[in-house]
């Protein structure tokens, strides 16, 4: 199944939404940042990964907030 992932990683909170291609919401999950964007979206990606199904592919991502770019890149 084709999916979609939206990330908002902010200064205070990150956010993250997995939905499909009718924009049914597949997984999600929020968290606080702690000072530690990078930590905080590999543990906001492991958090929705649990709630998936194997079948899953990620065909496009989207992020949004203050640590965007550095999300973007890692992503």
């Amino acid at each position: 199944m084709n999916a979609y992932l939206g990330v908002d990683i902010g200064s205070i909170s990150t956010k993250g939404v997995i939905i499909d291609e009718n924009n049914n919401i597949l997984a999600e999950k929020y968290l606080w940042t702690e000072g530690n964007p990078i930590n905080a979206v590999r543990n906001l990606l492991d958090g929705l990964k649990l709630q998936l199904n194997d079948d899953i592919k990620v065909k496009a991502v989207g992020t949004t907030g203050s640590a965007r770019k550095l999300v973007g890149a890692i992503l």
